[in-house]
């Protein structure tokens, strides 16, 4: 079983007496769940890897909940890694990997996380699920919500994606629009909520949650089959991805059952890049930004406070780096991903793609690296960022005449 010590400051070492409190009450920082794994042999890694469940929870010993019975889930897990020849040809880079999160139950990866605190919040017995989100999490959340018999209530900025509200209130969410600014206005609201009515809180500030993101590690591990990744690129907006990441292959380390780790890089828009911008300078905390508007709405996040320091700590413990792009780069990586792999990703999941064409081209990537980049989120997420023109929907006659005039034009 997922057997919990008890929560612990990654910052100071108190320990908290509850297991529903998710701040030290000495310093303010993020709890962190320490779940008891050392009992686990080489065996355990055998068999775990010939399981029939094609879930995270596959896992199950790697995760915070303590009794199966109370493990929500809808599939979530063992998503597709592909090689994707043709997109790593053209990009210099043979061996490129995309790990394929478009195909989970609400179309991103932020099913991961709520697999694992869903499941977390019914052990402990609350009613009501809440999360302040960009579009995915509110989806995710209130769909694993639903799944787990628990109410849910979701708080969005004013300007999210319609797509993603209607996928949230699709799974019956009470979906509250906020107008004002993510970082401070629906922030504060969303802080005064979840004190007010008791709501369990699936923010990265959810200690629990922020596990479901290990299973990452897990799955590149099984997936390569005794390959090791040289890179592994992630889009980034608060850290949790990177961090927890990191976390799945220290604990793989500190068992034997791998001999190395990857090199992590965060990948964000330049419109809103506070990780970035504090790895290179070579920080040790995330000084907030405005985020400002970008065509990649999912990670559009300027004060990544509950985790950006412990992914900035995984960043160079990897050895690994930090990349901001621009939106025309995250367009083009966009139309890539899809015309040469054959996947449709959000702007926002493709920055992965996106940060390993710059490195490459920066002679940081090697030629015969193995590089994988998580593509995050399904481009139905936000359909709107593929650009149409009118002569593109304008029609022909029905004509063979026609027909070729058009494929002839297209192809100028």
């Amino acid at each position: 079983m997922g057997h919990v010590k008890k929560l612990s400051c990654p910052k100071c070492g108190h320990q908290a007496g509850s297991k529903t409190v998710f701040r030290c009450s000495d310093c303010n920082s993020i709890l962190e769940v320490n779940v008891a794994i050392d009992h686990l042999t080489g065996g355990d890694f055998e068999a775990l890897r010939r399981s029939r469940d094609q879930t995270i929870w596959r896992w199950f010993d790697f995760f915070p909940v303590e009794d199966r019975s109370f493990v929500v889930s809808l599939g979530e897990g063992c998503t597709p890694l592909l090689h994707a020849a043709r997109l790593g040809e053209h990009l210099g880079m043979p061996r490129l990997h995309l790990k394929n999160d478009t195909v989970l139950p609400t179309g991103s990866l932020k099913d991961r996380s709520n697999s694992v605190g869903l499941s977390k919040g019914k052990e402990l017995g609350f009613q009501t699920a809440t999360v302040m989100s960009t579009g995915n999490a509110a989806a995710s959340v209130a769909a694993y919500a639903a799944a787990a018999g628990l109410k849910s209530v979701v708080m969005v900025p004013v300007g999210t994606a319609t797509s993603k509200i209607i996928q949230a209130r699709a799974y019956g969410a009470a979906v509250v629009v906020v107008d004002g600014d993510f970082d401070h206005d629906v922030a504060k609201l969303y802080k005064a909520a979840v004190k007010e009515f008791g709501w369990y809180d699936c923010l990265s500030s959810n200690p629990y949650r922020d596990e479901g993101k290990k299973s990452y590690a897990y799955e590149l591990v099984d997936q390569l089959d005794g390959q090791f990744p040289d890179w592994v690129i992630h889009p980034t907006a608060g850290g949790t991805g990177i961090y927890a990441m990191w976390k799945g292959f220290q604990e793989y380390l500190a068992l034997g059952w791998i001999d190395r780790a990857p090199k992590l890089v965060a990948a964000q828009s330049e419109m809103a890049a506070p990780i970035v911008a504090a790895f290179e300078k070579g920080l040790s905390r995330v000084e907030p930004v405005v985020a400002r508007e970008t065509i990649a709405e999912s990670i559009q996040v300027g004060n990544p406070a509950s985790l950006g320091w412990r992914a900035l700590c995984a960043l160079r413990e990897s050895y690994g780096s930090a990349v901001a792009l621009s939106d025309e780069e995250i367009l083009t990586a966009q139309f890539l991903t899809g015309s040469l792999a054959g996947i449709f990703a959000e702007p926002a999941a493709v920055t992965s793609v996106a940060a390993a064409q710059k490195l490459r081209s920066a002679g940081v990537i090697g030629p015969d690296d193995l590089v994988v980049c998580n593509l995050t989120g399904h481009g139905l997420k936000q359909p709107e960022a593929i650009r149409i023109t009118d002569k593109e929907l304008r029609p022909i006659a029905p004509t063979l005449e026609a027909l070729r005039e058009h494929i002839r034009s297209d192809e100028m």
